[in-house]
């Protein structure tokens, strides 16, 4: 609800908000109804509710519902992040009446000026002929709103690792770079140009949590497209509020845990098959760690996983 607040106070009025509900329990998509009635007391045509029978039909929407400033949906099960992501994108695909998708964390908070800065970003690089499908926010703390969590995201082939630019410096910083090469946008924000998803697809729903942005970038690349930084778009962001841990180290949840070691397996094995060997060291060594923390149950997820994803 933070977040979506945060998005109709920006100074870009061209865009509507969809949020889709990954199944999620408690009752949480009755509370963002009531939460949106309320709101909009006097104005109950500003959101609107896209029927459940969506996505269980291969029929396209009969009202796609283009003047609301808010639709809401409810997925019957959850796929995991891009399968989530991928609903709603479907659903913009079907209204065919944008040039650009905003992907955005439901954890996430955003300043009044970033979709303004976004859209300005890619219309220069269209207007100069360079081929970006897909720019990143800098990304903030949202406890510590003057300290970066992400510019952007690097792969390291030698240890078949990723991380985050700039992660932990101050926002103020005169050394904090205004222009970077990523190799992946961070997936808490992400504006992708219709180009892009046209000729690359959707996300690979594969992946139930992590590696998926980073997939999608490499897929784009390999098309020739380059990937865009735009620091004056400050999203601030709840890191790992959605999956309840940290993103990395002994923090994380189990559920962060398993699902950040399965997409790893899944990343290397679809784009660099040659590293199969370093991998499978590589998680020897992660397994090695987790009997180390005693953390038995995580060790042993390990090897499972290695023998589930063997023929991924």
């Amino acid at each position: 609800m933070e977040c979506i607040e945060s998005l109709l106070k920006i100074k870009y009025a061209n865009n509507q908000i969809i949020v889709i509900d990954n199944a999620s329990p408690n009752n949480a998509f009755e509370a963002l109804i009531n939460w949106a009635s309320d709101y909009w007391t006097h104005e109950p045509d500003a959101f609107a509710i896209i029927p459940a029978e969506y996505q269980e039909s291969s029929v396209p929407p009969t009202h796609t519902f283009p003047n609301a400033k808010l639709l809401l949906y409810r997925s019957s099960i959850n796929g995991g992040f891009a399968a989530g992501n991928n609903i709603g994108i479907r659903f913009a695909l079907y209204r065919n009446d944008f040039d650009f998708l905003w992907l955005l964390n439901n954890d996430t908070v955003a300043d009044k000026d970033s979709l303004p800065e976004l859209v300005k970003a890619a219309i220069l690089a269209i207007s100069t002929g360079r081929k970006i499908g897909m720019w990143g926010s800098k990304l903030l703390y949202y406890q510590e709103p003057s300290k970066v969590q992400a510019i952007g995201g690097k792969l390291n082939l030698a240890t078949l690792t990723t991380s985050h630019i700039a992660e932990g410096w101050e926002d103020n910083s005169t050394a904090l770079p205004q222009a970077i090469d990523p190799d992946y946008i961070v997936g808490a924000s992400m504006f992708i140009s219709k180009d892009f998803i046209d000729e690359v697809g959707l996300m690979d729903e594969t992946y139930f949590l992590y590696f998926e942005e980073l997939d999608w970038a490499q897929r784009g690349k390999r098309r020739g497209f380059g990937l865009g930084y735009v620091p004056l778009s400050r999203v601030f962001h709840k890191e790992g509020k959605t999956i309840g841990s940290s993103s990395s180290g002994a923090g994380k949840s189990d559920l962060a845990d398993f699902h950040g070691l399965r997409s790893k397996i899944i990343f290397f094995r679809k784009f660099y098959p040659e590293r199969t060997v370093q991998l499978y060291a590589s998680l020897l060594t992660s397994a090695c760690l987790r009997l180390a923390r005693l953390q038995f149950k995580r060790a042993a997820a390990v090897f499972q996983l290695m023998w589930r994803t063997k023929n991924i």
